[in-house]
């Protein structure tokens, strides 16, 4: 799939919605709200497309394992793995979003972790050796990032009967908030900074009442 034939998908489906703005989950490379590298399991023609123009609205887009990542986000440190036709991974640390291709690690001379846990792994090993092999992955992960929450989605992820330690299985209709995220009227606000994204944090009508109470002179 293109980025014409994904436009044209969208357009049928949302046929008679009404929507201003346009999030787009998109798997590879984003630097500064835009691709920067050609899907690995898609198509071409991403790079140059023009995806306002094609929508007719704003468009902002953010790396797609980073926007499920940016949907399960409250603060601190959180690990999201994603375990679908490849693997997406993504660290939020202290509201600062970096997306991470962590299946290009080499886990052998000829074998990269992608090469253990993806969709196609999965076939060629069956679910033992690849829950195995997810185990491993989240465990490394664990330790080098020392997150304070890991998060594992993606369409395998339900495959994990008994997850490992620490972690907490969402579905893909999380991503839906890390697509709000995007905007300035969310709750978090996730702003492109060249490959990351900066959260701005908004306050509640109550939290604005209080902060505007604290903030007047007393009689």
């Amino acid at each position: 799939m293109g980025p014409e034939e994904m436009v044209a998908e969208v357009d049928s489906e949302t046929k008679g919605w009404d929507f201003d703005v346009v999030s787009i989950g998109y798997p590879s490379l984003v630097r500064d709200g835009a691709p920067a590298r050609e899907p690995l399991n898609l198509g071409d023609g991403w790079l140059d497309f023009d995806f306002e123009r094609a929508f007719g609205r704003p468009v902002r887009m953010i790396n797609d394992a980073a926007m499920q990542a940016l949907g399960n986000y409250t603060q601190g440190r959180l690990l999201f793995l994603g375990f679908g036709t490849s693997i997406g991974a993504c660290i939020i640390a202290d509201d600062v979003v970096v997306p991470i291709e962590i299946g290009l690690i080499k886990i052998w001379a000829d074998e990269n972790l992608v090469d253990r846990v993806s969709k196609k792994a999965l076939k060629k090993h069956g679910l033992g050796p690849w829950v195995r092999a997810v185990e491993e992955t989240v465990e490394l992960l664990s330790d080098v990032f020392q997150p304070d929450e890991i998060v594992l989605g993606g369409g395998n992820a339900k495959r994990i009967r008994k997850l490992p330690p620490g972690c907490r299985l969402v579905d893909n209709t999380s991503a839906y908030v890390g697509a709000e995220r995007l905007w300035e009227s969310s709750d978090l606000h996730a702003v492109a900074d060249v490959s990351t994204w900066k959260i701005v944090r908004h306050l509640t009508p109550r939290e604005q009442a209080i902060k505007k109470e604290k903030q007047s002179p007393k009689e």
